[in-house]
């Protein structure tokens, strides 16, 4: 047997035996992600569809000056209250969602044809208030529209005449939406392989040089280069177990929730799909975190190393969360950044072309590939034993 398969299975056994360490990386560091991505969809799917079905409490001031657009708000239920003392302050103050304002001469405006003017008061940075703020712009629009079809009716002018343009809105995504199941799906995936990578280096190489159990294990007659090389194997292979754990629990939360009502879907395919795409990835993070693990000369020193390198990491792939740009050529090369990019695409069931395959595995596998031969360097120094 080559000796980096017997450093394998030997670390690969040691961190077996670690229940703790092991319980963060793959149940914590695995579905945490995934539960708590299902568990605020389901939470803003609730919170959308009461609020869409209750009946909504409007405060109005002046509700004596338009009691024709009350009671054609009263059949979108939208109940109208008594007027709150500082409109304002209520608002704020999260004591109502929304406060109306009629002035005194809505009336006559509308008698005269002339545009009458309403004050709608809200929050619009509170996700509730946005609700109900909707679904009073839509009712006070129809009832707009409907005033203004009955003018031009009553004078012999058909109502489409407005209508000089007619838009139509056709959706070219695929899968029903699968690229909306939560945004941040691609990054929930990196950052739950960079953390597991990083725990494993620091306990793999920082933490032995700790306990002092990694002078004994290179006294043996093996190149260096050898026992990197395995404990780079475990890594990697505990890496790629959280991310078949984290598309599972994605694919289970997908099916226990009922993402239809959101037109959101997960396919059972997309995994192989993400696990080939994202393979090369995790071998560029076990290498990189296994480098910067053996340079550290303890577990604190390594968390505190590892810890500021996921952050710098997950930038691009938060700004491609939130940019959504489109990535080709050369920045197809860019680990993190083309990845984020491409699991988008495949989620929206769009086929990737052969560079979109070859380009991002070949930009991880090289950066991997560099990292790992660093790493050897640094196990052939002497003072990283003593």
């Amino acid at each position: 047997m080559k000796p980096w398969l017997i450093v394998f299975r030997k670390e690969l056994k040691d961190l077996s035996r670690d229940r703790r360490t092991m319980t963060n990386i793959l149940v914590l560091g695995a579905l945490l992600g995934p539960v708590l991505a299902m568990g605020l969809l389901t939470l803003t799917m609730k919170m959308v569809a009461d609020e869409a079905e209750k009946t909504i409490e409007l405060p109005v001031k002046g509700a004596a000056n338009a009691p024709v657009l009350l009671e054609y708000l009263a059949s979108f239920r939208i109940r109208v209250t008594d007027p709150v003392d500082d409109p304002v302050a209520a608002v704020r103050g999260q004591d109502v969602d929304a406060v109306l304002v009629i002035p005194g001469d809505f009336g006559e405006r509308l008698r005269q044809g002339r545009p009458a003017e309403l004050t709608l008061m809200s929050d619009h940075s509170r996700t509730r208030a946005r609700i109900v703020r909707s679904r009073i712009e839509s009712a006070i629009e129809g009832y707009s529209s409907a005033i203004g079809s009955l003018r031009l009716s009553l004078r012999g002018v058909d109502p489409t005449i407005t209508q000089a343009v007619t838009l139509h809105d056709r959706d070219l995504s695929r899968g029903s939406g699968e690229a909306a199941l939560l945004s941040f799906l691609p990054y929930l995936l990196i950052i739950g392989i960079m953390q597991a990578a990083m725990v494993v280096a620091a306990d793999l190489t920082a933490g032995e040089r700790e306990r002092q159990s990694l002078e004994p294990l290179m006294a043996n007659p093996v190149a260096p280069e050898q026992f990197m090389a395995g404990k780079l194997a475990v890594n990697l292979l505990v890496s790629l177990a959280v991310l078949l754990l984290s598309l599972g629990g994605f694919a289970l939360g997908s099916r226990l929730v009922d993402l239809d009502q959101a037109g959101l879907q997960f396919s059972l395919w997309s995994i192989p799909v993400l696990v080939l795409l994202l393979s090369p990835l995790a071998f560029m993070f076990a290498a990189v975190m296994s480098f910067v693990g053996a340079f550290a000369r303890t577990v604190k020193e390594a968390q505190t190393y590892l810890s500021l390198l996921v952050l710098a990491a997950l930038m691009p792939s938060m700004l491609q969360m939130v940019l959504q740009s489109r990535v080709q050529g050369a920045g197809l090369l860019l680990p993190v950044w083309s990845h984020n990019y491409l699991i988008n695409e495949v989620l929206r069931g769009e086929s990737l072309g052969a560079l979109e395959w070859l380009l991002p595995s070949l930009g991880a596998l090289l950066v991997g590939g560099i990292f790992a031969w660093l790493a050897g360097r640094l196990y052939r120094r002497p003072g990283f034993i003593f």
